[in-house]
């Protein structure tokens, strides 16, 4: 029975210990993925500033849509280009038939008769002609320049859509940074708050001072915590935006510990 045991407990112990590295590796993993905006730094922890917008004007459905539209543009231009040939047709023809034809005649001297007449028949034509109006040949070259400038269009408001999105992230980073320091601030403010009402609460119970005084002091509490959640929620807003916008996951979990 001993013997047993002492079996079971050699094969576990290898397993305690493999479980325990793997369980402070997991730890150790989770410790690195977790952001605190007191006490951490965000934009140590994100890619740099050119990367999250070279990554937004990649990832910018605006961008890309005008970017399929001047490839557009220049496919109609290579058609324009291209136009003066349906001016010119080649056409082959060839027909293979069987007719039959039925008469009946009648003549006054003689009785009717019937005529039945077979016809076999194949015909082949081959035909070539060039058909050139006017206007095609005059207008060719401004047709092909107005397709050139949609082009030049799609560029320019692919510019400016790429400009938008970089001050979209460039706005977003930089007031995800202010709400960061809004959150500190607000936290030492609200510890500041609680440490004053209840140093009111023990003057209010032993009738140091009024009930209006000790309503104030907690409105100020209420309105230190208020604006610390805000702060929270507004830092958490912009972190998403980020996010959406450069299309990266920054896989940073936000506890305020």
């Amino acid at each position: 029975m001993i013997r047993k045991y002492l079996r079971y407990l050699i094969f576990f112990i290898p397993v305690l210990l493999l479980g325990n590295q793997l369980y402070g590796q997991i730890l150790a993993t989770d410790e690195s993925k977790i952001f605190n905006p007191l006490t951490d730094d965000i934009t140590k922890r994100l890619p740099s500033i050119r990367v999250l917008i070279d990554s937004a004007v990649a990832n910018s459905p605006s961008v890309k849509y005008e970017e399929v539209k001047a490839d557009y543009y220049y496919y109609e231009q290579l058609s324009q280009e291209r136009y003066w040939m349906e001016h010119f047709s080649f056409n082959l023809d060839w027909n293979w038939g069987i007719w039959n034809f039925h008469d009946t005649q009648s003549s006054s001297i003689s009785q009717n008769f019937w005529v039945d007449l077979n016809s076999l028949r194949d015909n082949f034509a081959v035909g070539f002609y060039i058909r050139f109006p006017l206007a095609s040949i005059v207008d060719r070259q401004n047709r092909i320049a107005k397709q050139k400038k949609w082009q030049e269009l799609s560029f320019v408001q692919r510019e400016i859509n790429r400009q938008f999105v970089v001050r979209q992230v460039i706005e977003a980073y930089d007031m995800m940074i202010q709400w960061q320091n809004y959150i500190r601030i607000y936290n030492d403010y609200r510890k500041f708050t609680m440490i004053q009402m209840q140093m009111a609460q023990n003057q209010f119970l032993n009738g140091e001072i009024t009930t209006a005084e000790y309503t104030r002091l907690k409105e100020i509490q209420t309105r230190g915590d208020i604006e610390y959640q805000q702060a929270v929620a507004e830092f958490s807003k912009n972190y998403r935006f980020l996010e959406i916008l450069t299309g990266i996951n920054f896989n940073l979990i936000n506890v305020l510990r």
